[in-house]
């Protein structure tokens, strides 16, 4: 007879091994030693096909998307790419603002943290406040179509 209420722990698709968690690009259950990026299938052909398009969009030089476990519920993310505008930057010179937000996920009787690294290239760390560069185009935009609404309620009631 089953027991009701009991989840097994999901293994690793690489190894079989216990999973640390899920990766945040394919989904998969991975152990701590298969987690980066690097170290599973799908995100390391990923990785090498787009190797060209992760450079940073100032200097050129090769930005590297990580992530990593430190242990079997503390994963770390890092897309290299600026939370503002989604361009990828480097860390050492065109990086202006690095933050770091956790997240809970809970995943049947356990719970993982993901510590998010964020970061801001120097045109959206101003903008930070409205989302960045994209963020101010959807202020913008939302701004100009108000305006237009009512002008043309303004014109049709002349």
């Amino acid at each position: 007879m089953a027991q009701v209420g009991v989840y097994p722990v999901p293994s690793c698709r690489e190894c079989g091994l216990e999973s640390a968690g899920r990766c945040t690009v394919c989904r998969r259950s991975l152990c701590i030693d298969h987690f980066g990026f690097e170290d599973h299938n799908p995100c390391a052909a990923r990785l090498a096909r787009h190797a060209a398009d992760t450079i940073c969009y100032v200097c050129g030089v090769p930005v590297r998307p990580q992530q990593w476990s430190t242990s079997i519920f503390a994963h770390y993310i890092d897309s290299g790419a600026c939370a503002g505008c989604g361009r990828y930057i480097c860390t050492e010179r065109h990086t202006r603002l690095r933050g770091e937000q956790v997240e809970l996920v809970r995943d049947h009787l356990r719970s993982h943290r993901y510590h998010r690294v964020t970061r801001y290239c120097s045109v959206c760390a101003p903008l930070r406040g409205i989302g960045g560069l994209l963020g101010a185009g959807r202020w913008a935009a939302l701004l100009s179509s108000a305006g237009a609404l009512a002008f043309l309620i303004a014109t049709k009631a002349l």
